[in-house]
């Protein structure tokens, strides 16, 4: 949540938000025109009373009502993410996985990710706000991409797998070739959103599905607990191949600024962890927010806090012990005692990658 002096509004509600105003203020308040600046422009990190004081008496002058002040100057306002999001154009795109149980290669019924959908349901009421400035909200769309696995076992079928691969790789490519501006939004890691999988992939420059066979191009690499599905990707599995010491702890593996592999550990209702991605690419005036926890309660705490706090272009540095996230690690399971989701979250690095094609990207686990 961000506290934001609201100055210039205030001025242009009763007809003060004039040329020289800002010097005209600074001249009364007694202090340099670049303080002013700051404060009219809601970039100041803290406005001192004095200062707050003598703004009020000069706002007092000019007939605007004493009630209003001094709380017309401050009000909450969203992260600027979304406002960022909003002023990018065109439409907004979710995407969520959809799972599809199969027994004897029949779909037995279809379902959404609770804790997924509690991050687009976060989503969709922070993007229908439209901004502050007028802006209006964008046109949203939720898609669902299916994957089909065995309740029984949690061995991937080949072909099965191959099948949703094709078809979650056109949508991918509908989504790099086209030619409109917009924002693509993915909830979920590579084990329930496959889209997850070919965007990584391309990011990093990497095969998806596919294991390297020689450094890791990602710097980060999940390890999969016994009860979760095999999925291959390329950037997880059932032990992380890069590493030799805790290469089958489950939990979020990444490189820190040493070259290191180091571990965050999922522990049963007691930590979590997760990875967010923003990539803003000016040519193509496109947003991708990609949002993934080790396990869907990671998912959802990371999604409350992509609700107030991030600011599109900086890194993701959130802290999330104190965060509760109450039932089990995957929606459709029985509830169980609330606990803290995230116990030690700055372990993690921020990983950052340039582009080549002008694109600002960057990886932070949490």
């Amino acid at each position: 949540m961000k506290v934001e002096f609201r100055l210039k509004e205030l001025l242009g509600r009763y007809g003060l938000d004039y040329h020289g105003v800002i010097g005209d203020l600074a001249d009364w308040a007694g202090v340099n025109r670049h303080t002013i600046a700051r404060l009219y422009n809601d970039r100041a990190a803290s406005v001192s009373f004095v200062l707050l004081s003598r703004l009020c008496g000069w706002l007092a002058e000019r007939e605007v009502p004493a009630d209003e002040l001094p709380g017309g100057l401050f009000g909450i306002g969203r992260a600027p993410l979304w406002n960022a999001m909003a002023r990018q154009g065109g439409e907004v795109t979710i995407f969520l996985g959809e799972y599809q149980p199969v027994s004897t290669s029949e779909v037995t019924w279809r379902w959404i990710s609770r804790r997924d959908s509690t991050v687009a349901s976060e989503m969709v009421q922070q993007l229908s706000a439209g901004t502050k400035g007028g802006t209006p909200a964008p046109h949203l769309n939720l898609r669902y991409l299916p994957f089909r696995y065995s309740p029984a076992d949690h061995i991937v079928d080949q072909k099965l797998l191959s099948e949703d691969m094709s078809r979650t790789r056109e949508v991918f490519r509908q989504t790099q070739q086209n030619p409109q501006p917009g924002t693509v939004i993915l909830i979920g890691s590579q084990r329930v959103n496959y889209l997850l999988e070919f965007f990584v992939a391309d990011l990093f420059g990497c095969k998806p599905f596919t294991l390297p066979s020689g450094p890791p191009c990602v710097p980060f690499f999940s390890v999969y607990r016994q009860s979760d599905q095999n999925t291959p990707s390329c950037f997880g599995g059932p032990f992380n191949p890069f590493q030799q010491k805790d290469s089958t702890t489950p939990g979020v593996h990444f490189l820190n600024d040493r070259g290191n592999w180091v571990v965050c550990p999922w522990v049963r209702e007691e930590q979590d962890a997760g990875v967010v991605i923003a990539v803003n690419d000016h040519r193509r005036k496109s947003i991708t927010l990609a949002l993934f926890g080790f396990s869907g309660r990671a998912t959802e705490a990371i999604g409350k806090e992509l609700g107030v706090r991030v600011i599109l272009g900086q890194p993701l540095d959130v802290v999330l012990e104190g965060v509760n996230a109450s039932g089990g690690d995957d929606a459709g399971l029985a509830h169980g005692a609330t606990q803290r989701v995230l116990q030690e979250p700055r372990l993690l690095d921020e990983v950052t990658v340039s582009s080549q094609d002008g694109a600002n990207r960057s990886a932070k686990p949490l």
